[in-house]
């Protein structure tokens, strides 16, 4: 017999970004996996798909925010084993995350260990944070015979220069550690012809700050996204 999950991309917070597919799936799932990172309880995939569920069917499974590889390997493999005894109760299930599965999602490292269970993976793309604020700010992210490109912020922010010098959009997610370093880039930059940062895109918290003039608090590169452009799209 087949084993089989549906793992959902649900967007950037705002509940009714996910798209229809995702929304029927999770309305024919008899549990769905949710990640959390925060010890207190708190998950953002939690909060969007009990807006369309009932929490009976919810399953929150805790991942440590750090970089012990040894003990998430642990963590991923366990979450994999209860899946699979799930799914020999005969139970449909999904797994759900922020965003999209294909984006820096760890989704990729459960799928490793759901491949050890012989469990294949259906997958529902999910609206990406950084498509969700540049419609945000009003701005294009590339237009026609412009390439564009997605990086997690670097722990060298010299390699920024080369991306900037060869890309007229840059996108910059996971920035909260290092936000300070990233706003003294930008500023002292002159590739740098207009930059944002969007925190938590279509959340009714969200906050939009311009990276060359504002203030921004440190808190502020919490589940944001940075987009630099590197020369004015009507130029």
């Amino acid at each position: 017999m087949r084993k089989l999950i549906h793992a959902i991309g649900l967007g950037p917070g705002d509940p009714e970004s996910i798209n229809l597919k995702a929304l029927a799936t999770l309305k024919n799932s008899d549990v769905v996996v949710t990640p959390e990172s925060d010890k207190n309880g708190r998950s953002l995939a939690k909060e969007i798909v009990s807006k369309h569920i009932s929490s009976s069917k919810i399953f929150t499974y805790y991942f440590p925010m750090n970089n012990d590889k040894n003990l998430l390997d642990k963590r991923y493999k366990e979450l994999a084993e209860i899946i699979d005894n799930f799914l020999s109760e005969g139970k449909k299930v999904s797994y759900v995350t922020i965003g999209d599965l294909s984006i820096y999602s760890t989704f990729n490292y459960l799928e490793k260990k759901l491949k050890l269970f012989d469990i294949d993976v259906i997958k529902i793309p999910g609206i990406p944070s950084f498509i969700a604020a540049a419609n945000r700010i009003n701005e294009s992210l590339v237009v026609k015979d412009e390439p564009f490109c997605v990086v997690e912020l670097s722990n060298n922010l010299d390699k920024l220069d080369d991306l900037l010098s060869n890309f007229p959009t840059v996108v910059i997610m996971k920035v909260y550690k290092r936000l300070n370093e990233l706003v003294a880039f930008v500023r002292n930059s002159n590739l740098v012809k207009k930059g944002f940062l969007i925190e938590r895109a279509t959340l009714p918290e969200e906050r939009v700050f311009d990276l060359l003039t504002d203030d921004i608090p440190e808190e502020a590169g919490y589940l944001s996204t940075a987009i630099l452009f590197s020369r004015v799209k009507d130029e």
